[in-house]
């Protein structure tokens, strides 16, 4: 029977699949829908079986092909909570071998090839993350909305809040508060009800609108995007501080859909820290599981 190791990088808004032989070479790659345990289970594995068929799709090659044992290394969010990693890893399904660990382990280990170093994930969420000689330090990631400060996820929920002050005539308007308010057909009321049920998903489907209109230089996007941009400067700060060797300066590389657009606007002191990564999460997964096997 012949190995296949499947990676899997899984977030709030998307899943990414790679997958590669006993000898490394890449067979294919797929993504699917959001895979954050902590939201759903269910959809967290329909995001990941999408991914993988996506990935395997032309390859003559199936899940059910007895002739391999598949191997699932699994970098998700959501993964802190015991009583949701329970219930995924319950599921029944048909792999040889798996192993879970947050999207921040895999992205840390993509990133930097396996080697000591950190990063900052800028997405629907916001997870610093270093691994230093075999030691881990999160910081931030903890869960919206009473975390990941600085995220897709809050910064929509806050675009949300000034629109709602500004239809009060609590503050003055401006051009994105404006836009936020025809998306929702002008109406308060839809607001209002959108608003009340948002998950962190659905608030971080205003940040691109807040991105827009910050290039337009309207003052509540610009605000709401430095405001962000501190956020994240107090993450490597942090992280500094926690450090296990810190006469280590370690390289930072930054993840997330929203990386580009707040990096301009980070301190000095994290632009200087920051590196390119070498891979994405999806191979750090690959990394994870080929080591699980490796020394099984």
């Amino acid at each position: 029977m012949k190995d296949i190791f499947i990676g899997v990088d899984g977030g709030g808004t998307k899943s990414k699949a790679h997958i590669v032989d006993s000898n490394g070479k890449t067979i294919g790659t797929g993504t699917g829908g959001p895979s954050n345990i902590r939201l759903s289970v269910d959809q967290a594995w329909n995001s990941i079986y999408h991914a993988i068929g996506e990935a395997l799709e032309g390859t003559g090659i199936s899940l059910e092909d007895k002739q391999y044992m598949f191997h699932l290394g699994l970098g998700l969010a959501g993964v802190e909570v015991p009583k949701d990693r329970k219930h995924f890893l319950e599921r029944p399904n048909t792999f040889k071998t798996i192993l879970l660990e947050s999207d921040a382990y895999a992205a840390c280990l993509g990133a930097h090839d396996n080697e000591d170093g950190a990063i900052i994930i800028i997405g629907t969420g916001i997870n610093g993350f270093e691994i230093q000689q075999g030691q881990t330090i999160q910081v931030s990631g903890w869960g919206f909305p009473h975390d990941d400060i600085g995220g897709g996820a809050w910064i929509g929920m806050h675009a949300a809040r000034l629109t709602l002050q500004w239809l009060d005539g609590r503050i003055e308007g401006s051009p994105l508060l404006t836009a936020i308010h025809h998306k929702f057909n002008d109406d308060l009321i839809e607001l209002v009800a959108w608003s009340n049920a948002a998950k962190s998903t659905q608030f971080a489907s205003l940040a691109p609108l807040v991105v827009q209109y910050s290039n337009d230089h309207d003052h509540y996007a610009m605000k709401l995007m430095r405001d962000a941009a501190a956020a994240i400067d107090q993450v490597g700060i942090a992280m500094e501080k926690r450090a296990i060797d810190k006469s280590v300066r370690l390289p930072v590389s930054l993840f997330g859909g929203f990386a580009p657009f707040i990096r301009p606007l980070l301190s000095d002191h994290l632009q200087a820290r920051l590196v390119e990564r070498k891979h994405d999460a999806a191979v750090g997964a690959i990394y994870m599981i080929q080591n699980a096997v490796k020394h099984k």
